[in-house]
Parts: C-alpha cells; structure tokens; sequence
C-alpha cells in the first residue's frame, strides 16, 4: 500500500459478550500511562497528547497521562504501577516486534484484547507512522493512539466505516486529521461512556504493571 492509498490499521478482534447497561456518569476518566521506549521529542509527544485529549473530550470523555518512561517524575511513580479497566498502558515502540509487522507500513498500531474483547494494553509503532504521516506530523500520532485506545474502551469489533476507528484511512480520513476534526462516531462516544461507567464502579485493578519493556 502506498501513501496515496492511505492507512490501513490492522487489530484481530472478537465479539464480545452483550454489554451491560449502566447509568452514564456525569464526569468520566480515563488515565493512560505511556512508555516511550522510541523516544518521541517531548514537544512533538504533548502536541499527540493534546490530540487525544482534544478526541476525547469531545466524546465526552477527558484522559489523564501520566509519562512512566523516559523518568517519570516521582509523584507518577504510583500512578505507574496500577493497570486496570479505567488505567490503560500505551507503549510507544522505535519498530515492530515481528518480522512480518515491520514489512507492514500499513501496521502502525495494535491493541490486545483478550477473548472477551477486554484488554489494558497497545502499542504503536513510530517508525511505520513516520514513514506514513507526510505533512500530518504529531496530528497523525495523536490519531492513532487514540485509534488503538479506542479499541481497549470499545471492545471487540469496533473498526468502522467512517471517522477515528475506520480501517482504512484515505482522502477522507487524511483530510480531516489535517484539519484537527477526526473523531468517534456518536455511537462509540455513548459505548465508550457506557462502559467506563460501568468500569469505574465496578471494576477492581486487574493487573499490577512490572517494568515493562519492549519484548512484553
């Protein structure tokens, strides 16, 4: 695939159980840690931060992040160490871990879901969106972390035809991550604050991160 033709994100996903329905909370959170193992400039990775942020929020959902690699500042050491349904993990990787992912510029991110279509963790690769972002620079990075967080919130099956969660960026896409207005489909926004909702007040942490690396 060429730049012309655009982006195609790949993530093997499964349907997962009927969601619960769950009364949406006023104020909705999620926080992210993120490991920059590819070292990204910090002014370019605030700007892909304020990205998200800006996703989210209008999804009606605000995002917390905390920097855990490089030195992570001490009053985030604890933040740091919690995974669970409300506290994803983001791994920024120099390259893809595979063979065949990195002959694949068109796989730029993964999220890893487990059979249920619940999962805490995704990374991205900052080699393949270098070589495929052209004049989009730190707008295409922020949309794609966002497309791979969206997975983790939304579950299973959640590639669309249209908008962040599209498979396949072309014209379209492209045009509106250039101008700052890629976003969720309204029905995403309402089946991510569903099961946020429903996260924050009834689930426990999962998980408790080790140092994480590369290889993980």
């Amino acid at each position: 695939m060429t730049k012309s033709q655009g982006l195609f994100i790949i993530l093997a996903l499964v349907l997962p159980p009927g969601s619960a329905q769950t009364a949406i909370s006023t104020r909705l959170e999620v926080t992210v840690s993120v490991y920059d193992y590819a070292h990204v400039p910090s002014k370019t990775l605030a700007k892909a931060k304020q990205e998200v942020q800006r996703i989210f929020h209008r999804a009606g959902i605000e995002t917390v992040w905390v920097s855990c690699l490089p030195k992570p500042e001490k009053i985030e050491l604890n933040s740091c160490s919690v995974v669970d349904a409300t506290h994803l993990v983001l791994k920024i990787l120099p390259h893809g871990l595979t063979t065949h992912v990195r002959d694949r510029l068109d796989v730029i991110g993964n999220a890893l879901l487990d059979e249920n279509g619940t999962g805490n963790y995704a990374c991205v690769f900052l080699d393949h969106i270098q070589a495929l972002e052209g004049r989009l620079g730190f707008a295409l990075m922020g949309d794609v972390f966002a497309h791979e967080l969206g997975h983790l919130l939304l579950g299973s099956n959640t590639h669309s035809v249209s908008g962040i969660m599209s498979a396949h960026w072309l014209g379209t896409e492209l045009r509106h991550i250039s101008q700052g207005s890629m976003g969720f489909l309204p029905s995403q926004s309402h089946r991510m604050k569903e099961r946020i909702a429903f996260r924050q007040g009834d689930s426990p942490p999962v998980a408790r991160a080790t140092p994480v690396s590369p290889s993980d």
